[in-house]
């Protein structure tokens, strides 16, 4: 007997990949799953900036911004829910404190469709507490007065690992049941990755890269990166790439320093990167370098693990509480750090260790196949059981 198809509508506030991992994650899982009967859409805002993507164009629906920086608001949202959302089954709302979660969950009321919300990491310390008091006051205002009415009206809120949960439970009260779902696995099987299509970006055979891939936000650290690398003294056959948007603010200040710690020549900026460059740079990278302050899953480990470049993370990547014993997750600590990369980055033994028991350890249970199963049987049991 056929399996009923499940029709679910994921609401992002954008389209864009520089924007981080949540697109990713929803795009490859949702065309993962496609043909396993979950009949997933995607719903979002501004231009689309898909270029390795996997999921159908038709299922994609994009509608202007008025107010990008403020709100995302898009006075379109109201009349496109008014007259689609009767058509499926269930709604994901993804992200928090963002115009789009209140207007999609406002129409599933109204309409009698169940949602879900998966904020992604943004209602736990510090994405509420750690840029500012103002901003913190601002969001805890905006929590009592609309925020907690989102929730409170949840089928399910999603984490995506048990320390965001724990954390986001000790800010906030929950009506809703909690449930960790994963978020994204590791391939199994990558290809080799072809040359790239941008020529600055091919790094000779005799150059060791160690890479930081992502969006490049004081979050993630990059600046304690090129500080515990210049104490480290790494020697000159080493390249520090930096692959990623960032506000040019922040890139400024840290050309600036590696400039003033005398490794400007060894550190390379390349901006955005993405499908056949991103490949690329994964398996040409000797590591994969993500000293964060915090990240509530991080999407791009997996990715590195996927194309058999191993890791070096902080503590503050929540992901590593999943890692087994003996892998590169550093306490957030500058000494750590420095250490590592003076003598354990080089060691070609020791990187090819930390990486086949990484991956062993974490294909067990996180293999893209798997986290599909998961992925589509909850959505499965909150919105057709």
């Amino acid at each position: 007997m056929s399996v009923p198809s499940c029709r679910i509508l994921h609401v992002l506030p954008s389209l864009d990949q520089r924007y981080g991992g949540p697109l990713r994650l929803v795009l490859d899982l949702s065309a993962r799953a496609l043909p396993l009967g979950l009949d997933s859409y995607v719903l979002g805002f501004g231009e689309p900036n898909l270029s390795d993507n996997p999921f159908p164009a038709s299922r994609i629906h994009a509608l202007p911004v008025a107010f990008p920086q403020s709100y995302c608001y898009s006075p379109s949202l109201a009349s496109w829910l008014r007259e689609n959302l009767s058509g499926f089954d269930g709604v994901v709302i993804h992200g928090a404190w963002l115009y789009p979660a209140w207007a999609a969950a406002h129409w599933c009321r109204r309409r009698g469709v169940p949602y879900a919300c998966f904020p992604h990491g943004m209602l736990e310390p510090w994405a509420v507490n750690g840029q500012g008091w103002l901003k913190a006051m601002k969001k805890r205002v905006y929590w009592r007065w609309r925020e907690h009415k989102i929730y409170a009206g949840a089928r399910r809120a999603f984490f995506t690992t048990h320390t965001e949960r724990r954390l986001a439970s000790g800010l906030f009260q929950f009506e809703c049941p909690q449930e960790v779902l994963t978020p994204y696995g590791i391939e199994t099987d990558v290809p080799a990755a072809p040359q790239p299509a941008r020529p600055d970006l091919v790094q000779p055979p005799e150059r060791r890269i160690a890479l930081f891939l992502g969006r490049v936000h004081p979050k993630k650290n990059a600046h304690f990166l090129l500080r515990a690398w210049a104490a480290a003294k790494v020697p000159p056959p080493w390249r520090l790439l930096i692959a990623g948007p960032g506000e040019e603010t922040y890139l400024s200040h840290l050309r600036h320093l590696a400039a003033d710690l005398g490794i400007a020549e060894q550190v390379v900026f390349t901006g955005f990167v993405a499908g056949q460059d991103k490949a690329y740079l994964l398996q040409r990278a000797d590591w994969f370098l993500l000293p964060s302050q915090q990240e509530n899953f991080g999407v791009a480990v997996f990715e590195a693990l996927s194309h058999n470049c191993p890791v070096a993370i902080s503590d503050r990547v929540y992901l590593a509480e999943t890692f087994p014993p003996g892998s590169e997750v550093l306490p957030l600590e500058f000494d750590a750090w420095v250490e590592f990369l003076k003598s354990r980055m080089a060691d070609a033994d020791w990187r090819n260790e930390v990486l086949r028991r990484d991956r062993e350890h974490l294909l067990a249970h996180f293999s893209m196949e798997a986290v599909t199963v998961q992925w589509l049987d909850a959505m499965r049991r909150v919105f057709c059981p």
